[in-house]
């Protein structure tokens, strides 16, 4: 560590605004918005008390917005992980403030594919919870059903707005008629 008098860093940077522009453009931190952020915890990153992901190190991934995938439920998973803890603020209140897509994103570059398999799975639950609520499952044929899992066709002729079923009926009406 190298010591800086806190004057000697306030001649410089006088407040959250300077210190901010230092550590995202000079320092080439990946921070949320200056909004968002504490001067707390732009201290604590600037004093190595938090863990400094470079913004060109940032990995992105894309997470819809469904109520399996809350920022409460992210969080829960990154809490037994103590070097993404490390890189959020050290207050709870703090970590509230944080955009969504920055807490995703601080995950995603820490922890990588474990993370988006985690959110993945998330998204096939829902999807199949839906899919069985609202009776969107249909039953086929095992035969039929192994044809149609090989299969890698995909209909051009067809309006994509007609449902599933009537689809498949048109399938099994031509493979009948053949």
């Amino acid at each position: 560590m190298v010591k800086v008098t806190a004057a000697q860093f306030a001649a410089k940077y006088q407040d959250k605004v300077e210190a901010y522009r230092f550590l995202s453009s000079d320092c080439g931190v990946y921070l949320p918005d200056s909004d968002n952020v504490t001067v707390w915890h732009l201290r604590d990153l600037a004093a190595g008390r938090r863990t400094i992901i470079k913004a060109q190190n940032i990995k992105h991934l894309h997470v819809p917005q469904f109520k399996e995938l809350a920022i409460k439920h992210m969080m829960e998973y990154a809490s037994g992980i103590p070097k993404v803890m490390k890189a959020f603020p050290s207050e709870a209140k703090e970590i509230e403030k944080l955009p969504r897509q920055y807490i995703i994103n601080i995950i995603y570059t820490l922890v990588g594919k474990p993370f988006e398999l985690w959110v993945n799975q998330r998204i096939e639950n829902r999807h199949a919870k839906i899919a069985e609520d609202r009776d969107l499952n249909i039953e086929l044929d095992p035969e039929i059903a192994a044809i149609f899992q090989a299969s890698n066709a995909v209909s051009g002729k067809l309006p994509q707005a007609k449902s599933l079923l009537h689809i498949l009926s048109h399938v099994l009406r031509l493979i009948h008629l053949s």
